[in-house]
């Protein structure tokens, strides 16, 4: 069918509209926090000029008739109504579901306002709309020029997060036995919550998450000491790269951050672009993106080590892999899952595929390979520091382990609070500094990451914590045995979520449930937690000392609420989807 010079106009103007709304979104939404280097800018400014300029034309070619800005009001307005609804939906109702008739109304509004400016737009040429265009990606590259470090003889920082990793699952990967052999490792290391967003901000604040109130994934963390705050304010250029929805840029985790590299997409920066956003909730809703490999970590922050390595940096790096389902490509080497007999009780946010499998043997195997990929990916970071390697302190931890079968948990961690998703592992090399080959049994927590870091890099103590420095263990001092406080509450996503506590420390173990139940355990003998002991008066004076630390614990931080959260946070096991017993 052939196209009349007065339609081909008006689709050549709703073409150019497009092309001018895409580029200006790109210019806004570009941040030198994204890290971007010149070709991924370059791609994510293609991508959302194409995308608008590629809608805008179909619109004119579907609703263009006639000639002349008359006959571009239609296109112009439809285009506008569809970027403005979009963004009124993400940007100001995000919080509220899609069915609620005052937001109904509201995107409606969004997308009224929009279609009205269009509208105002059909009178300007196209040639201004071109030249709007090439200012505005011109931009890009502008806004997007990531922060520059300086050389020092400082030392640099690289903490390393393994996500979902049990402390015994590390034991035979021959990264990890390298950095045992040339640092400090800490046999019982005992995360602050088996849960991700908890536990990783008491490392990086030495705040407990009873004390911080943060205790669900989803919450936002407002102003928090994050000890990489203040190693920019000293100067260390700050850089983190994450691979799981609840470190998410959207709950605070950029501030301090120089480069926060939350990126989940195939495509550089595509999923902050209206039109994919809209895309995604129509089409493919049950697939948002919610995490990525440690292969499309590696792309990012390798290059990005390589780049400022003679810098003074600060870099946190979060492998997800071995969380749920195990989906490792080494799986292939195990051969096809047993699916013969009844299956599994795993966790209902594993695949249906997955859900089918009888063997946990099988499953314990297919989990060992994904830290195994998660330890290769590991000593391709070291690689990236080159020379610079022996200056920099290493550290690596998990945020919490796996149930693969105690406790009747089947590959799971998140709501209880017994040792096999508390004991993590942990280990610090920085040779002149750090001892070589020293393995330490005392009990550490979560919480001393953060006052350790800044007594060895320097920093004044900061404001008191539930952590302790362990820099005086590391260059071969006397262990201190601590007590240390985790807290859980997945599952329950609810404004104001009940929480379970549980105290180590002296070889014992008091789990209190909010809902009134407790249990002790003697770690000494009962390692695997398999016999609650009796309630002895000892043990009835111990727990009500720890109800009396509890009683001073800060008010509990209600998880954002908005869909989107919610379902995202259901995929990845963390909430049970609604409707569920």
């Amino acid at each position: 069918m052939s196209i009349g010079p007065h339609r081909r106009s008006t689709v050549s103007f709703a073409a150019a509209l497009g092309l001018a709304a895409g580029a200006v979104e790109a210019a806004a939404r570009t941040t030198p926090q994204w890290g971007f280097g010149p070709l991924e800018l370059a791609q994510f400014a293609g991508l959302s000029a194409a995308l608008g300029g590629g809608v805008g034309a179909a619109l004119g070619l579907a609703l263009g008739h006639g000639q002349g800005p008359r006959a571009r009001r239609l296109p112009a307005a439809a285009l506008g109504a569809l970027f403005g609804a979009i963004t009124w939906r993400y940007e100001f109702a995000l919080n509220e579901s899609l069915r609620q008739p005052n937001v109904l109304l509201a995107i409606a509004a969004g997308g009224l306002a929009g279609g009205l400016f269009a509208t105002w737009l059909a009178w300007v040429p196209v040639r201004w709309l071109i030249a709007i265009a090439g200012v505005a990606l011109s931009l890009v590259g502008v806004r997007g020029r990531p922060v520059q470090g300086t050389a020092s003889s400082r030392p640099n920082v690289l903490v390393v997060s393994l996500d979902t990793t049990r402390a015994d699952a590390v034991a035979d990967k021959p990264v990890w036995a390298r950095l045992v052999r040339e640092g400090t490792s800490f046999s019982q290391a005992i995360a602050a919550a088996p849960i991700t967003e908890p536990s990783h901000l008491a490392m990086f604040t030495g705040e407990a998450p009873f004390r911080s109130g943060v205790v669900s994934n989803g919450t936002q963390l407002g102003e928090r000491p994050l000890v990489w705050r203040e190693l920019q304010a000293a100067g260390w250029l700050t850089a983190g790269f994450v691979s799981g929805f609840p470190l998410h840029s959207r709950y605070g985790w950029t501030q301090g951050m120089s480069v926060y590299d939350d990126d989940f997409g195939a495509w550089p920066g595509a999923e902050s672009l209206t039109l994919v956003k809209g895309w995604n909730q129509v089409a493919v809703k049950e697939h948002a993106l919610r995490e990525r490999s440690a292969a499309r970590v590696l792309a990012r922050s390798e290059r990005w080590l390589r780049a400022h390595r003679d810098e003074s940096f600060f870099a946190f790096v979060h492998f997800y892999d071995a969380h749920g389902p195990y989906v490792s490509e080494r799986n292939s080497t195990l051969g096809a899952p047993p699916t013969s007999g009844p299956p599994l009780a795993l966790p209902a946010y594993w695949p249906a595929a997955h859900r089918s499998i009888t063997s946990t043997d099988w499953l314990a195997r297919a989990y060992d390979e994904e830290v195994r990929d998660v330890d290769t990916a590991l000593g391709r970071l070291l690689d990236a520091l080159g020379d610079r390697l022996d200056n920099t302190i290493v550290i690596v931890t998990a945020d919490h382990g796996e149930s693969l079968t105690e406790h009747g948990y089947l590959f799971d961690h998140g709501d209880n609070l017994y040792d096999p998703s508390l004991r993590v592992p942990l280990v610090v090399r920085w040779p002149g500094t750090v001892a070589a080959g020293l393995r330490l049994d005392c009990q550490v927590g979560g919480v001393d990451l953060a006052p350790t870091l800044r007594e060895l890099v320097g920093l004044p103590a900061g404001a008191p914590s539930d952590g302790v420095s362990r820099a005086a263990e590391l260059k071969g001092g006397a262990c201190r045995e601590r007590p240390v406080v985790a807290s859980t509450t997945a599952g329950r996503f609810v404004a104001e979520p009940p929480v379970d506590h549980a105290v180590r420390g002296d070889g014992l173990k008091l789990i209190h449930h909010q809902a009134g139940n407790r249990e002790a355990y003697d770690l000494g003998h009962d390692p695997g937690e398999t016999t609650p002991l009796e309630q002895t008066e000892a043990l009835r004076h111990r727990s009500a000392a720890f109800e009396l630390l509890l009683k001073g614990a800060g008010q509990v931080a209600s998880p954002d609420q908005d869909p989107e959260t919610r379902r995202a946070l259901e995929l990845l096991g963390y909430v049970e989807p609604e409707g569920a017993p």
